[in-house]
């Protein structure tokens, strides 16, 4: 084999599991987002801290919220009352756009939620929302989320 055309075929072996790499990321994030809707689906609060980076950098814009809540003390706040608030609580988003760009991704759709609050009253809305994630230590880890309610 000629030097130039052992050259392209390592190129293109290169090229290759890239592709792959970004499918297998895709998947992965995908997944990544299932398990935080899973969690919260469960009222499950420390499956839900296992989905977060627990840090200074995290933050959530929740449909109800009045300013962005920042850092993993007052995110993990913002979500340790949902077993008390709620009898059943389901988020589910359809249709997830997934980009992954080297270790930080993020995933776009309509999220459902349905709940029965611990009051009685039902909450069945849409929410336009985005989650990142970021890569670390080779787990998509939630570094922030945004839902806000469709107009």
């Amino acid at each position: 084999m000629k030097p130039f055309s052992r050259m392209l075929v390592a190129l293109l072996l290169v090229a290759s599991a890239a592709v792959s790499a970004r499918a297998d990321d895709k998947a992965d994030v995908l997944a990544a987002n299932t398990q935080v809707e899973q969690a919260f689906s469960k009222l499950d609060v420390k499956a839900i801290e296992a989905t977060w980076a627990q840090d200074g950098s995290v933050s959530v814009i929740h449909p109800a919220s009045k300013a962005p809540i920042l850092g993993w003390e007052a995110v993990q706040k913002s979500y340790a009352d949902h077993p008390v608030r709620y009898k059943g609580f389901s988020v589910v988003m359809d249709n997830p756009q997934v980009t992954v760009k080297d270790n930080a991704a993020w995933v776009v759709g309509i999220e459902k939620v349905y709940a029965h609050r611990a009051n009685g009253d039902l909450l069945d809305i849409s929410a336009l929302a985005t989650n990142i994630f970021e890569k670390r230590s080779g787990k998509w880890l939630l570094v922030h989320h945004h839902a806000s309610r469709m107009p």
